[in-house]
């Protein structure tokens, strides 16, 4: 890839991997009774595992396309365990899709959503939008390696 052309797709998952990580830093859930306001962010306790998935799947999409798009020295493998890049980015946007929409859907009657939960949403679509389209910049000639 051009060190200073970054593709439409590349550049949507550049974008959302960054506003998934910064997202994840803002209220995710917060809880409200009376006088007491209490926010948990993705990295809190309470969601530190399970939330913080999304998150790292958009900072590693994120960080692939830059070091694919910036770092010209580094060469990066073809296929990683038997998948194209775009099939990866494929998936884990897939993944980090699902997961939101989970949380989006999820009953937690004493706690109200956040802006970031809805950022998160916002960035994990960008994200799977992002991967399609680069299945889509592929070569038409393309053709997989045979096994």
């Amino acid at each position: 890839m051009d060190k200073l052309k970054v593709s439409t797709a590349n550049l949507v998952i550049l974008v959302a991997g960054v506003v998934m990580l910064i997202a994840s830093f803002l209220d995710f859930n917060k809880f409200k009774y009376a006088s007491l306001h209490t926010s948990y962010t993705a990295w809190s306790s309470h969601f530190f595992l399970i939330a913080t998935i999304p998150a790292l799947i958009g900072a590693v999409m994120g960080a692939h396309v830059a070091i694919e798009a910036f770092a010209p020295g580094v060469r990066l493998p073809d296929r990683l365990l038997g998948l194209s890049w775009t099939q990866i980015h494929l998936v884990l946007g897939f993944q980090a899709t699902i997961m939101m929409l989970a949380f989006l859907i999820q009953d937690t009657k004493p706690l109200d959503k956040g802006i970031g939960l809805y950022l998160m949403l916002l960035a994990a679509i960008a994200l799977l939008v992002g991967a399609v389209l680069r299945m889509q910049e592929q070569p038409s000639g393309y053709t997989p390696p045979s096994l």
